[in-house]
């Protein structure tokens, strides 16, 4: 019944008007590689001028209020040979250029980042790729809510201002938050050793605006990545080149405003270029809890030169600074009063928290030949967390995190495409070394307030690393990837814990290796058959690590996949993946940030995900996803939790989203997310419903059926005023009751986004 009511409430606010032509035309088409495979993410730009745009995930782009004229139309991807025609643009027509680009498997010099010299076509691994048009449309805010376009992934939110989120992919709850998931941007790893939890990523620091595009990796199938990427990896990249001026504004309830500003300018210098890339956020709001005031400004700027035809070098920099309260977690019974559920937490003090974030990452990439590249890197992150929290209902009990965190990295890769007989060979090796040191304290406080040191540790950590992946273009029925990995870690933990005798604790000798292999099959033109497996692991959760005597092992797990995909020109895409993964030795966190932890032993989630996007008629598209999970503990010392679900796993996640566009360049979007029930303890005593909610996006393109140019929008979020929580997790047993995260009620806002 709601999502009728919110497709009639569409098609009645939906305008029907039209307007004016001028004295320009527009550009449009599609892309296809040899194979009639849609290309995304190609640049197709006219030569000399400031006017270009993207392909979608269909290959489609188009390029509105061209003034009438001459122009030469170029299009260029990397690994595909650069393409260029002369078209004349007429007054009010649209000139129709549709574009085959050809391979060109020995090109490399373009690749920038890690991984990019492997090939789409031949992945055995799931991967979800949002691309830098399709974030536009979404304007977002937080970059975490890409993840909302993501089948089988679910972001359970903790509303704790400046804390970063968790979200739930491949049946793991602790991606984000507890490291059950890697996160890095162009390469700098965001995950946290010691200084909140194991494998803390604060996705803040990263501009929504500047994310030329994603990569989400489902479970530990690629090689490229090591610690924490159980659940998978989240491989965000930002823009490099091109010449842009991007702006976005957006507010909206709870005194919320966001602006955002991204700017690529290229700059002559003699016959060479120099690459500039900035951009920036600020955002604040006062939340739509209780004592939830949250405050942030980013920075992003990069800088490339190429100093001969075979070298280049470039220069990134990041900085973070954020200062947030936190309203709490609350129990059952005021989640169930309307009057108070927006209150602070029973006995709540004054939590929040404050964060200051710097990286700086320089790279220098050298081509041998056509076949060869090297790409070397090195990159330092500087940080001050801090963050008051409690947990429980009780009088007193809130304490203060405070780490300073440094890290050191460097390492290199080799990408290379060969040929071995009539087969293509693309591969990537690579090393990296990683250094980080934590000064960490923790404090007894009240309201803030110190009243006692508690622990005070500097943990030192190393690892080394050793990768290799290469994919076999057989045939097109056989395209088999192999991957191995080697990662080795020690260190050392400093108590200087009051009362207690110095200790100085050395890491146990810790290493894994973790190998890959999959292959990929194409039946039939646009029918995909693809098998992966994959190994992982993770190590012991916190102190735990450096005690000697306990002799533990990294946990270690296996991922099974299998999938099919289906591409049907532009107007359908089907996909359908099956997945088993089995963990030993693996620790749960009992609730976010607690610090403390459960052994859940041997454990096995298993599932099916499904995607659809379609195109039924022109400018109407459909997206869908189902996505079940099964978990279960299957082994453990103690007998009364074998056989019960992981907790904060829902059972099931669906979504659908359909948006239209008229030629007039207005247009609506709704979208539907139905959460099923979760167990929110590990001993299964209680469950949380789950809830299903609808949002809806009113919109004007200023380039008429693309928001490349820019975009009004207005957006109503939760729109039927659905009461539900993000994250409910069992507070401590059948006495104690649950704990809620309350999520936020109907809200609007209003926007704009513009490229100069």
């Amino acid at each position: 019944m709601k999502i009728a009511k919110s497709l009639f409430l569409v098609a009645v606010m939906l305008p029907l008007a039209s307007i004016n032509a001028h004295e320009t035309g527009t550009i449009s088409g599609k892309i296809i590689s040899p194979t009639n495979k849609p290309l995304d993410r190609v640049s197709v730009a006219l030569v000399g001028t400031q006017t270009g745009s993207y392909t979608n995930e269909k290959g489609l782009y188009s390029i509105s209020d061209v003034k009438t004229g001459e122009y030469i139309l170029e299009a260029t991807a990397i690994g595909f040979k650069t393409f260029r025609k002369t078209i004349i643009v007429e007054a009010n027509k649209t000139t129709i250029v549709d574009i085959t680009l050809y391979e060109t498997p020995l090109e490399l010099n373009e690749i920038v980042v890690k991984g990019a010299g492997l090939k789409k076509r031949n992945r055995t691994e799931t991967v979800s790729t949002i691309n830098l048009l399709s974030l536009k449309e979404l304007s977002l805010s937080n970059p975490f809510e890409i993840l909302n376009q993501v089948p089988g992934v679910e972001i359970g939110a903790y509303n704790q201002g400046g804390v970063a989120d968790v979200f739930i992919m491949r049946g793991f709850n602790g991606g984000g938050h507890s490291g059950e998931a890697a996160i890095e941007i162009d390469g700098v790893s965001l995950n946290e050793g010691e200084s909140h939890s194991d494998g803390y990523a604060d996705v803040n620091s990263i501009i929504p605006l500047n994310i030329s595009k994603v990569d989400v990796y489902k479970g530990p199938s690629s090689a490229l990545f090591g610690r924490f990427g159980m659940a998978g990896t989240l491989a965000f990249e930002t823009r490099k080149g091109g010449e842009y001026q991007d702006l976005s504004l957006k507010g909206g309830s709870y005194e919320t405003f966001d602006a955002q500003v991204a700017l690529g300018n290229p700059i002559e210098i003699g016959e060479k270029t120099l690459e500039t890339n900035f951009a920036a956020q600020l955002f604040r709001t006062n939340g739509f809890t209780e004592n939830s005031k949250f405050f942030k400004g980013n920075l992003n700027a990069r800088v490339g030169y190429q100093l001969t035809d075979a070298t280049d070098i470039a220069l990134t920099l990041m900085g973070y600074s954020g200062n947030w309260n936190g309203p709490g977690y609350i129990p059952t019974e005021q989640f169930n009063d309307k009057h108070r559920r927006f209150d602070q937490a029973i006995n709540a003090e004054n939590d929040g928290g404050s964060k200051v974030f710097a990286s700086e990452r320089f790279d220098i990439n050298h081509t041998f030949n056509d076949n060869l590249r090297l790409l070397v890197f090195g990159y330092a992150v500087q940080q001050d967390f801090q963050r008051f929290a409690k947990f429980g209902f009780n009088p007193g009990g809130q304490t203060e995190y405070f780490a300073t965190r440094n890290v050191y990295a460097t390492g290199a890769n080799l990408n290379g495409q060969n040929a071995i007989g009539a087969t293509e060979v693309n591969w990537i090796s690579g090393i990296e070394y990683f250094n980080e040191n934590t000064d960490y304290e923790r404090w007894n406080t009240s309201n803030r307030v110190r009243n006692g040191l508690s622990e005070n540790r500097l943990y030192k950590l190393n690892s080394f690393a050793v990768f290799g992946q290469a994919e076999f273009d057989i045939s097109p029925y056989f395209r088999p990837t192999i991957g191995l990995r080697y990662d080795v870690y020690n260190g050392n933990m400093e108590i200087l814990d009051p009362g207690v005798t110095y200790e100085n604790k050395p890491l146990n000798d810790l290493s894994h290796i973790s190998p890959k292999f999959g292959f990929r099959s194409t039946l039939i033109e646009g029918f995909d058959f693809r098998v992966n497996i994959s190994n992982g692991f993770s190590l012991p959760s916190g102190s735990y690590r450096y005690n000697k005597d306990t002799d533990l092992d990294p946990s270690e797990i296996w991922q099974y996949e299998a999938g099919l995909e289906y591409n049907h020109s532009d107007k359908l895409s089907l996909n359908l993946t099956g997945f088993i993964l089995n963990s030993t030795k693996e620790i749960n966190e009992t609730a976010p940030g607690s610090g403390v932890f459960i052994n859940a032993g041997k454990t096995q989630r298993s599932g099916l995900e499904f995607g659809i996007k379609a195109q039924p008629v022109k400018r109407l598209n459909f997206n869908g996803s189902l996505t079940y999970f099964k978990t279960e503990i299957t082994k453990n010392q103690d007998q009364s939790i074998v056989g019960k679900e992981l907790s904060n796993v829902p059972k099931t996640i669906t979504t659908a989203s359909v948006d239209y566009t008229f030629n007039s360049g207005f247009g609506a979007r709704l979208n539907v997310r139905d959460v099923g029930k979760w167990a929110s303890g590990i001993e299964n005593f209680f469950y949380y419903g789950g809830y299903t909610r609808t949002d809806a996006k009113l919109f004007y393109n200023f380039a008429k059926t693309s928001p490349y140019k820019g975009q009004l929008f207005i957006e109503i979020n939760n729109m039927f005023d659905e009461h539900y929580s993000t994250f409910a997790y069992d507070n401590g047993g059948p006495a104690d009751g649950q704990a809620y995260s309350v999520a936020a009620p109907r809200n609007i806002s209003i926007g704009v986004s513009y490229n100069f």
